[in-house]
């Protein structure tokens, strides 16, 4: 539906310059316009309203007794919409109260304290969970928290901000002094147990979907909800593992403890996103994204390049290609 108002908060500052300043020469200095530009907003308005405002058969030109009513209504309108800019940059620069984040383990646990820092910095009381993707997707809609950083995106929903904090690739990783097949997957499951993260997470069902891809279906024989417990496993030299770097870095297993290589079959990826209600934070999503990659490229990527060089240069942060 076409809009029914005839003028814009601009217009109506060009009409009020011209009656306060007394022409449109003055108008035009003051808001930094020229003088064509500053008649032509007039022209417009007028035409708009099909009302004419000032008499321009005078000389400084007259506001018409209408003209006089419309300048009266567009100086409140005018300090109603100055007044709320300020309010809003005041909010802008003003630390939220309080701000709910949850975030993927492997993100929290890694770089935890450098994370809660950042936050500190935007916020006067925030509060932190981690827990499985699909739970935070599910609560930030709900509106149980603010911000999540997730490999799940929430993608169905445009309207909220997105910003990418990493692209990492999936790895295979080995018991340390592994002796059986490398050269593929297929092969792999047949000399060892793949010890796989639970369906019901999102990191477990991207690995799921990318082994169906490559024609892939190993024994089901161990799921388990976390990092932690299968890297573990790993360690222990019951099976083998496909996982991300972040997860390695997690449970501390960047130092030599399993065996970390390229999957034979080819590159996949997870992405973690932060995701937020935009209209109600502001620039902290935007803020604390880029304190996040900062953190990361600051913290994280040294121990990649000094444990696993190879790996350091496949991971992508915030939006390098």
């Amino acid at each position: 539906m076409a809009s029914q108002i005839g003028f814009d908060l601009k217009s109506l500052e060009v009409f009020a310059a011209i009656v306060e300043a007394g022409g449109m020469t003055a108008a035009g200095q003051r808001l930094g316009m020229t003088q064509s530009s500053v008649s032509q907003s007039l022209a417009n308005l007028e035409q708009s309203l099909h009302v004419q405002l000032l008499d321009r058969s005078q000389r400084p030109p007259m506001l018409t007794p209408l003209g006089r009513q419309f300048y009266e209504r567009s100086v409140r309108l005018l300090d109603s919409a100055r007044q709320v800019s300020l309010d809003f940059r005041r909010k802008e620069k003003a630390t939220l109260k309080h701000v709910r984040i949850a975030s993927v383990d492997s993100l929290a646990t890694s770089v935890g304290r450098e994370l809660l820092d950042v936050v500190k910095l935007r916020s006067a009381h925030w509060s932190l969970v981690t827990g499985q993707s699909h739970q935070h997707a599910e609560s930030l809609l709900a509106r149980k928290v603010d911000i999540i950083i997730s490999d799940d995106a929430v993608a169905n929903h445009p309207e909220l901000f997105r910003q990418r904090i990493i692209r990492e690739p999936f790895v295979l990783v080995l018991p340390k002094d592994f002796a059986g097949p490398r050269n593929s997957l297929r092969a792999l499951s047949t000399a060892g147990d793949f010890v796989r993260y639970s369906h019901g997470t999102v990191i477990g069902r991207s690995i799921e979907a990318q082994l169906q891809h490559w024609g892939l279906t190993p024994p089901l024989r161990m799921q388990l909800d976390n990092s932690s417990a299968i890297l573990g496993m790993v360690k222990a030299g019951v099976g083998w593992t496909i996982t991300t770097p972040l997860c390695l870095l997690q449970s501390g297993l960047l130092t030599g403890e399993v065996e970390c290589l390229p999957i034979p079959e080819g590159e996949f990826h997870r992405e973690l996103t932060l995701v937020a209600r935009e209209e109600e934070l502001g620039s902290l999503p935007a803020q604390l994204s880029q304190d996040i990659i900062q953190v990361l490229r600051q913290r994280y990527l040294p121990l990649l390049q000094q444990n696993v060089p190879w790996l350091a240069n496949a991971i992508r942060l915030g939006d390098e290609g």
